[in-house]
């Protein structure tokens, strides 16, 4: 089983207008928002309006329907990921004969998304300018199709586990050459109660590390909503317990024995120094810390945990290192 951590910590009784992705402008109170990222969640909830996770909407079947939604489709899930936000909308967001439009570019496929739509059974659409965006209004079916993302099947450890890895996920198709090595070292660890995951993508390392036996539970953050929703069912798939968190925050989560972290490298180096010092804080007291980074990166992140007064054992791999900072 897994659970979600609301950012407001409440349903609203009614929402006038969903707004699925990253509105532009100001968001009007009594709307809701639907977030795709962490800095679009935060966005919202900085306007004083109801907003969630794409990961907790996709499981929370008592949300309030609106008589209006607005999609604001992301640019890099592909057209596949359309029919997981249909059946969101139909099954979760939009009330009896309400409005929907979809807001995109003309490089989104603007020209060809009418008969996209008309094939997943919506009515009455049509296609319109709106400043940069195509918007493409309709009403859509009373009933769809749950979606049905690619699975893979892969060994870690001692458990065969099955995973759901779609619409623009990181390593769809297998684990990645450095989230192995992180969970070769991952399955060294003595037990814990609980291991920490921090950027846990679609839950490779937590649910190995979980499934294995080195930990009874997992809580695990990510930046990346969609991915927080397909390491939700992952678990769920599994038999694995994990608890969610949409933030950048390695910190926002519980202190835990054990903190496991795919270090994200495509950051800038002032968030990369704001990044390593939040998660150097998780080692403090004793608390062991397992990151792994490419190996030309090593020497960078084992300077960023010596400035926080950690010496960290390098484990190398083929092209990544897995930095370890314990006792």
């Amino acid at each position: 089983m897994n659970t979600i951590q609301l950012a407001n910590g409440y349903f609203p009784k009614t929402v006038v207008r969903w707004s699925l992705g990253d509105p532009p402008g100001r968001i009007a109170p009594g709307e809701g928002v639907v977030a795709f990222t962490a800095t679009g969640l935060s966005r919202a909830l900085a306007h004083g309006v109801f907003a969630l996770g794409f990961h907790e909407a996709m499981r929370s079947a008592d949300l309030p329907r609106a008589a209006q939604v607005d999609v604001f489709l992301p640019a890099y899930r592909g057209k596949a990921f359309v029919s997981v936000l249909n059946w969101l909308v139909v099954r979760h967001l939009a009330a009896e004969d309400a409005e929907v439009s979809w807001f995109l570019t003309k490089n989104q496929g603007a020209n060809s998304f009418p008969a996209l739509l008309t094939r997943l059974g919506w009515q009455d659409v049509r296609r319109s300018r709106e400043s940069k965006l195509y918007r493409i209004a309709g009403r859509p079916p009373a009933e769809t199709s749950p979606p049905q993302p690619r699975v893979f099947t892969e060994r870690l450890g001692d458990s065969t586990l099955n995973f759901a890895a779609d619409y623009g996920v990181f390593s769809p198709t297998r684990v990645d050459d450095g989230t192995a090595d992180l969970l070769r070292e991952a399955l060294r660890q003595p037990h814990v109660p609980v291991v920490a995951d921090i950027g846990v993508g679609y839950g490779p390392v937590a649910l190995g590390v979980v499934s294995n036996g080195v930990a009874d539970r997992a809580v695990a953050t990510d930046v990346d909503c969609v991915a927080l929703w397909l390491a939700g069912s992952n678990a769920e798939a599994n038999g694995v317990q994990l608890e969610l968190f949409c933030t950048e925050d390695p910190e926002q989560v519980e202190n835990t024995a054990l903190t496991v972290c795919n270090i994200p490298t495509h950051i800038d180096a002032a968030s990369s120094t704001i990044f390593m010092r939040a998660l150097a804080r998780r080692a403090i007291d004793g608390q062991r810390l397992l990151a792994v980074v490419h190996a030309s990166l090593a020497g960078r992140y084992t300077r960023h945990l010596a400035d926080a007064g950690l010496s960290a054992r390098q484990h190398p791999g083929e092209s990544h290192v897995v930095l370890e900072v314990s006792d």
